[in-house]
């Protein structure tokens, strides 16, 4: 684009911050946790609507993705919630078609008494230690803020009269956060693009590699009894047992002879997290079951059926190491995440259109970023051929205890997105409705 092109394109932008400030704080009070999404998805189609895009919601049917590559299983209800895609659709395209894709889920703010305001009554604070402006909720930056990079570009080009040239699909999937499985219903009914841009939070970074992600559960069972009068066994006291063969696990894939060349570099890049245990169910009964939910990474292309079958293992081999549990053995077992690791193809005409546009705008090449988690990316990449990548803003705090984006960021990364769609979507003038 011309100078001039992007100074136009600079004070449209500028001229909708106070819109995306409302916007996104309207977001976040919706408080779009798993199974509660639908508020959420209802509030942003209206906001698709004023911005002349064709709103769809889409319902997620299982039978139509639980054999595909990627599909997570679930033992919660998925068949019906819904996926939103906002359509632009210029008639005759000119240009290259682009995906936004942006998740409505957000993880729990539990347990809330732990922030300074509440989780889902979004503060800003003006000019913060760092000169920036934030928005503080669960959900701002992962990923409602995100979100509202590219609408806030899409409705800056068009206050400067302007559109895309090319069909642009906005998607607002559920279940990011816990499967994919959102994404992957939208892309099986044929949501696709030559290219997709994820505005993850991922501090103006384009994202090259990403791991894989394994849910899985551990049952032990232990023998109940009065806790006065023994000898029972306790469930959750041998759950340990347990836990400390899959510690020693995490340590051996984390030696560096056994990380791939992209993440030797980083410290403990593989993370084995206890997220949830649950055992027993009086306090002077010792408890007879525990339930502890695990998540485990991995390498962009190992595979998902060998650390399933090492974390099996090693959970045998504890067990054969106990008494009782040598008798009753645990059991795993799997809901959530099974997502394969994945690697960003960015030599081509997209990783350098993207490249180049924030470089028009910031003045150097953004940086690279491999991350230790996982997001919807790879259903593009690994299996629909879609060249993706991740490219948000600053945020703080995902996942934890005051979650916070930052504004001004927002806003940067709404102008580098609206160049991008500029020289990869092309231009033309806005028809007059």
């Amino acid at each position: 684009m011309s100078q001039l092109d992007r100074e136009e394109i600079r004070r449209a932008v500028a001229g909708r911050r106070d819109w995306a400030e409302r916007t996104l704080c309207e977001m976040v009070r919706h408080p779009t946790v798993l199974g509660r999404e639908q508020s959420g998805q209802e509030h942003l189609a209206g906001v698709m609507e004023e911005l002349g895009l064709t709103v769809r919601f889409e319902p997620i049917e299982l039978k139509a993705i639980a054999e595909l590559p990627g599909f997570s299983p679930v033992d919660w209800p998925l068949d019906g919630k819904q996926n939103l895609v906002g359509i632009h659709d210029p008639g005759t395209a000119q240009g290259r078609s682009l995906v936004f894709n942006g998740h409505i889920d957000v993880v729990s703010p539990e347990p809330v008494e732990l922030w300074t305001s509440p989780p889902f009554e979004p503060r800003l604070e003006r000019a913060g230690e760092d000169g920036e402006d934030w928005i503080y909720g669960r959900g701002a930056g992962d990923m409602k803020g995100g979100t509202m990079c590219y609408l806030w570009a899409l409705a800056a080009l068009g206050d400067a009269g302007l559109e895309p040239a090319a069909r642009v699909v906005c998607q607002s999937p559920v279940e990011e956060e816990c499967t994919g499985n959102g994404t992957l219903a939208l892309l099986a009914r044929g949501y696709r693009a030559d290219a997709c841009i994820i505005p993850e939070p991922f501090n103006e970074r384009v994202l090259t590699h990403q791991i894989g992600v394994i849910w899985f559960r551990l049952r032990v069972r232990g023998r109940t009894t009065h806790a006065g009068s023994g000898p029972g066994v306790n469930a959750i006291e041998r759950t340990w047992t347990v836990i400390r063969a899959l510690r020693a696990l995490e340590a051996e894939v984390n030696r560096p002879e056994n990380l791939s060349p992209e993440y030797r570099d980083l410290p403990h890049p593989i993370h084995l997290n206890l997220g949830m245990l649950r055992g027993g169910d009086w306090p002077s009964t010792v408890a007879g079951e525990c339930v502890a939910h695990l998540r485990f990474g991995l390498l962009p292309g190992a595979s998902l059926a060998e650390l399933r079958g090492r974390i099996e293992a090693r959970v045998a081999e504890a067990a054969a190491a106990d008494p009782w549990l040598r008798e009753f053995p645990p059991r795993v077992e799997y809901a959530g995440f099974q997502a394969e690791g994945c690697a960003c193809r960015l030599d081509g005409e997209f990783g350098r259109t993207l490249r180049a546009a924030h470089a028009a705008w910031r003045g150097a090449r953004p940086r690279d970023l491999r991350v230790t988690c996982t997001t919807d990316l790879r259903f593009f990449e690994l299996y629909y051929d879609i060249p993706a990548t991740c490219y948000g803003p600053r945020a703080e705090g995902a996942h934890g205890v005051d979650e916070k984006v930052s504004v001004d960021s927002i806003e940067r990364v709404a102008e580098v997105l609206a160049s991008f769609v500029a020289d990869w979507c092309g231009l033309r003038r806005r028809k007059k409705p």
